[in-house]
């Protein structure tokens, strides 16, 4: 694969995945207008679920990497 059609597929993806974490933040946003939380209730909310988005990004990496360097898994 060269290394333009790779450029474009990470822009692509990542316009996507900003995106949709923008979408996301939104709708917390406007579900959480409508109930009376406590500032830290939110920023704690927050942490949890950047946290657990990153530990699935790091299984996703980590699994990346062990199939490349496994070569290719459709034996």
């Amino acid at each position: 694969m060269r290394r333009t059609h790779m450029t474009g597929l990470l822009l692509w993806r990542g316009g996507l995945l900003l995106a949709g974490a923008f979408a996301l933040v939104e709708a917390a946003r406007y579900l959480l207008a409508f109930v009376d939380v406590a500032p830290a209730v939110r920023l704690g909310l927050g942490c949890l679920i950047a946290g657990a988005v990153l530990v699935l990004l790091s299984f996703v990496m980590e699994r990346v990497i062990d199939a490349r360097r496994e070569g290719d898994l459709t034996e």
